[in-house]
């Protein structure tokens, strides 16, 4: 997880969320891009982003969060690329679902061109390999993770 460049963090999700968890990243020099409902984000700022979170909460279907994220994400996904699905609640099936509509969409290769791993209650639960289960542990635990209510988790 070493850059030549500040590394690229999309924050996806209810702005209350993920707001404190851009407040960390930013204060770790790393270039935020937040993409919520609430906001309006141009999508050439998501361009070749290192990593995205995309932060998942309980008033609306997890199906339809994970689809918003598949298609704010898939034109901005780059080769080596890090996508974490991060809830309070159990989200493996559907990150690996998000994972292989990820690769649909962007025409790369889930575990190949880039990786996705789910958190979820306070862990990382599945991760499309090793690396990225590494990675996406030590993302969260230096960015804290977007759960509950809008208090990132450390």
């Amino acid at each position: 997880m070493l850059f030549a460049h500040a590394p690229k963090l999309v924050l996806a999700g209810p702005y209350p969320m993920i707001r404190p968890v851009a407040d960390r990243a930013a204060a770790l020099d790393a270039e935020v891009v937040v993409l919520s409902s609430e906001l309006t984000t141009p999508i050439d700022d998501i361009v070749g982003f290192d990593w995205a979170v995309v932060a998942i909460d309980a008033a609306t279907p997890t199906a339809v969060q994970l689809d918003r994220a598949v298609h704010s994400l898939a034109s901005g996904l780059r080769r080596g690329a890090l996508v974490v699905v991060a809830s309070d609640r159990p989200v493996t099936q559907a990150a690996k679902r998000f994972a292989d509509d990820l690769a649909e969409a962007s025409g790369l290769a889930t575990g190949e061109s880039f990786a996705v791993a789910a958190y979820e209650v306070g862990v990382v639960a599945w991760a499309a390999d090793a690396q990225a289960e590494d990675e996406a542990a030590h993302l969260l635990q230096r960015i804290g993770a977007p759960v509950g209510g809008g208090v990132p988790a450390a």
